[in-house]
């Protein structure tokens, strides 16, 4: 394996951080995470439903699953700063394991209740808010600030195959195995990736360079403050508030759309699931090809835009082909945000802001509670496809507006992310 990346070949371009042995191992580990993550927002999905029936009760445990951003988001860099980056995902990963295998053996045991899934939905979010910002946020400290795109498209290429290949799974598990087997195979999944976490190296434990003696709310303010006039990482935040309030809630009522729209059953649900996987290997070609022809800036919004677009179409969508195609141009954006969410902040931020512009992006994460409970609401009101379609359309026009009203995310563009 070493031999095959000493090639020149690989010394260079996208393929340039897996020269790094600890990125290859978080690499691994956060294939694994996201994949669980995937298949999580499903399998919770079809348990409520077949535990309630309800819609607006499956709203209510995404809520729960989103709640912790908002709480704890501004404070996952702080945190880092304070005990390392390493030792806080770490740590974070070990809890992800443990609430999977709890919720595993009440099934199995016979003894589920849906304030089972409550609780382990505060758990779970906890975790994330305060593991993933450090994830990305450790990405320039093991590849430097030169590769940290590549790093962040190698992820989504890691993160694409797990969101096609997880739904997909966890169709079929449920198929077969019921909702049981669902999350036994989250569980063994957390394992292998905590096991991969604990064999990185204590190099590098990244903090900051603010004395630790400086009150957190001070660190706090200042890092707010410094979101607030940089106008690139302001639209980030801002693009990925509208996008959780308004747009992401749709992965939980996919079983709804599945079940009493398309007319589909579990496998069908876990091949409408994968189709943004699909489309996210496309959105992960065009992001590579255009990213040194056009700003990143352009990349993220006009991406997140058609993100936007295609979620209003298929929400009123009565085929299945059709429904899949456009479920796959969700993922095409969805890839677009999702490597220049990241690759913006930490490429704009310097070294000592990083952890806390990553924190400023999981507070805004954090409107992702009122957007589960605002899309269950909509939903039992006036149905899945008008509830799901009425909340892109508005998110499709706040995406201009954010283009209009913060030139600085049209202007960030190579030139700028190289020299910042």
């Amino acid at each position: 394996m070493i031999q095959f990346l000493d090639h020149p070949r690989w010394r260079s371009g996208i393929f340039s951080p897996l020269q790094s042995v600890d990125y290859r191992k978080l690499l691994g580990s956060n294939t694994l995470w996201w994949q669980a993550l995937y298949m999580e927002v499903l399998v919770v999905g079809w348990l409520v439903l077949e535990l309630t029936g309800s819609a607006w009760q499956v709203a209510i445990v995404g809520f729960c699953r989103s709640v912790p951003f908002l709480i704890f988001g501004n404070l996952s860099g702080l945190i880092a700063d304070r005990f390392g980056r390493r030792a806080t995902i770490v740590w974070m990963q070990g809890i992800t394991l443990a609430a999977y295998v709890v919720i595993a053996l009440l099934l199995v045991m016979g003894r589920i209740a849906y304030w089972h899934l409550v609780v382990s939905a505060l758990v779970l979010g906890t975790s994330w808010a305060l593991d993933w910002p450090n994830r990305r946020a450790l990405v320039p400290d093991m590849v430097g600030k030169s590769r940290t795109v590549d790093a962040i498209l190698l992820e989504n290429l890691g993160q694409g195959v797990a969101r096609t290949l997880g739904p997909f799974l966890v169709g079929w598990i449920i198929a077969v195995f019921d909702s049981t087997g669902g999350f036994i195979t989250l569980a063994v999944l957390s394992l292998v990736a905590f096991g991969l976490l604990i064999t990185l190296s204590k190099d590098p434990i990244a903090r900051s360079t603010m004395p630790d003696t400086t009150p957190v709310l001070t660190q706090m303010r200042q890092g707010l403050s410094y979101v607030r006039h940089n106008q690139a990482i302001l639209a980030v935040a801002i693009t990925t508030a509208l996008m959780n309030l308004l747009i992401f809630s749709y992965g939980n009522f996919l079983p709804i759309f599945a079940k009493d729209i398309l007319q589909q059953g579990a496998m069908g649900m876990g091949i409408l699931g994968a189709a943004a996987g699909v489309g996210s290997f496309v959105g992960l070609y065009l992001v590579n090809l255009l990213r040194s022809r056009v700003g990143y800036g352009w990349i993220f919004m006009v991406g997140t835009f058609a993100e936007c677009v295609a979620l209003t179409i298929f929400a009123f969508s009565g085929n299945y082909a059709f429904s899949f195609l456009m479920l796959a141009i969700v993922g095409l954006g969805q890839a677009s945000f999702g490597i220049m969410q990241s690759s913006i902040v930490l490429m704009a931020a310097p070294d000592e802001m990083r952890g806390r512009a990553m924190g400023a992006i999981v507070l805004a994460i954090g409107v992702g509670p009122l957007g589960k409970l605002q899309s269950g609401a909509l939903v039992e009101w006036l149905g899945a496809p008008m509830g799901i379609g009425l909340q892109g359309a508005v998110a499709s026009v706040a995406m201009v507006l954010v283009l209009i009203f913060l030139p600085g995310i049209r202007h960030f563009g190579n030139r700028e992310a190289e020299s910042s």
